[in-house]
């Protein structure tokens, strides 16, 4: 009877780090694709400043204004009108993602003090994670490395 206790309490523990292991997989495909959207999103960002300032160049009242310059303002703004749609898609994406799973946050959370060098201690207080689970961590992030 002990033995089957000792044997299920094993095959708990080992679908439990199983478990554990595909969340934490889960919130670093998570983390590195709301890392891209952010860097696609400061690119646009940093495109539609350029985009205004050639605008603001382009509204300054010329004398000799022709049709030529009329038309590539009018694509400016076309271009700039894209750009804000863009960002504002991106931030909506953004924050998608950031709500889906308030638990991977933890885990994404724990990950990051583990890459920057935090014990099993520290994880176990700052991210509330039980004793092996920070264990655990540590471990992978030392395969890793």
């Amino acid at each position: 009877m002990t033995l089957w206790l000792i044997a299920l309490s094993a095959l708990a523990l080992g679908l439990a780090l199983i478990a554990l292991v595909a969340v934490i997989m889960t919130s670093r495909r998570q983390a590195e694709l709301i890392e891209r959207q952010q860097q696609r999103l400061l690119m646009l960002t940093e495109t539609a400043t350029e985009v205004l300032s050639l605008k603001e160049q382009l509204n300054e009242p010329k004398p000799d204004s022709n049709f030529a310059e009329k038309q590539l303002l009018a694509q400016l703004e076309q271009q700039v009108s894209t750009l804000n749609d863009e960002q504002r898609r991106l931030q909506e994406k953004l924050q998608e993602l950031a709500e889906q799973d308030p638990g991977s946050k933890l885990y994404h959370r724990a990950s990051k003090l583990v890459a920057s060098g935090a014990t099993v201690e520290e994880l176990m207080h700052e991210c509330e994670l039980p004793q092996a689970e920070a264990e655990l961590l540590v471990s992978l992030h030392q395969r890793k490395g």
